[in-house]
């Protein structure tokens, strides 16, 4: 029996998609000739591999000791692209990151804007995602590297320390929340509170947190990023928890903004890398590793 990459791809698709139309767009096939992919191939197999019903597609038992396969496949493919692009650096790879969101806006970027100049020929592929996501991304091998913070099990993953951090709560110089020395989340949600948008990592972490509190967080404002979250909260627009990176780089434009630390073990944690064996990880995402904790201060 010969096996097609294309069928191997379109699985993953399937499986990513849960949609037959829009995993052969991302396969790059039209709707009708990756039907008959799967057709011919549960011919061949004389198994089924896929549910079809009004509500789109599931894989089947089968499509998903197909779909176990097909991770594997792929996963040593970019590996052995990034063993061979050692030797010629026209062999195109690709890297697949997933990280929260305070990773994202403070660590990666100047670390990736290096990383692309001397990689030109590694696309990268980054997912703003919860830790706790991530870890399931990276152990199902849908992300080569993941960079999570907090007490998260790993689920066996191997991990390299990268940094310790802190969220803080930020207000205007003339809060009436300034008046303590350190403050709780309980503290915070008695106040207007500025947040990114709705489905950031960091808002669903927020909000998860005032659940076991059995509170609501009062969101009076959602923005797209910490920059903006520190101009909403210069403009009186309520108090903030951002990371405590965010605020030393922008601190000197909000000059009326004060921060305070949060006393719950929650707001100090420390972030790590993760993988499933980085003994085992192409040469360029080593690379990445590297160039990432060379500008970790």
């Amino acid at each position: 029996m010969n096996f097609d990459l294309n069928d191997f791809r379109l699985i993953l698709n399937i499986a990513e998609t849960k949609n037959l139309t829009r995993a052969a767009e991302k396969s790059f096939l039209s709707t009708p000739a990756a039907s008959n992919r799967i057709k011919n191939l549960e011919h061949v197999l004389g198994l089924k591999i896929l549910d079809r019903s009004s509500q789109g597609v599931e894989l089947t038992e089968i499509g998903m000791i197909y779909l176990k396969y097909a991770k594997s496949i792929y996963h040593e493919i970019e590996c052995l692209k990034g063993e061979l692009a050692q030797f010629n650096d026209l062999i195109p790879g690709k890297l697949s990151i997933a990280a929260n969101t305070t990773a994202i806006t403070e660590y990666i970027p100047t670390a990736l804007s290096e990383y692309l100049i001397t990689h030109p020929h590694v696309d990268v592929n980054l997912k703003e995602m919860l830790s706790e996501d991530i870890v399931n991304l990276v152990a199902d091998k849908r992300a080569d590297l993941g960079i999570i913070s907090g007490n998260i099990d790993t689920k066996n993953l191997q991990t390299i320390p990268l940094i310790s951090s802190q969220l803080i709560l930020i207000a205007p110089k003339t809060h009436p929340i300034l008046e303590h020395p350190h403050v709780t989340l309980l503290d915070a949600i008695q106040y207007s509170v500025v947040t990114l948008h709705e489905g950031s990592a960091i808002q669903i972490f927020l909000h998860k947190l005032s659940q076991q509190l059995e509170k609501k967080i009062n969101i009076r404002v959602q923005v797209s990023s910490y920059d903006s979250i520190c101009q909403m909260v210069a403009a009186g627009a309520g108090i903030a928890i951002i990371p405590l990176a965010a605020f030393r780089r922008l601190q000197h434009i909000h000059p009326n903004i004060e921060h305070r630390e949060i006393d719950e073990k929650w707001a100090h944690r420390g972030f790590k890398i993760c993988a499933i064996n980085f003994n085992e990880i192409s040469q360029f995402t080593k690379d990445f590793i590297q160039c990432l904790k060379s500008h970790i201060h």
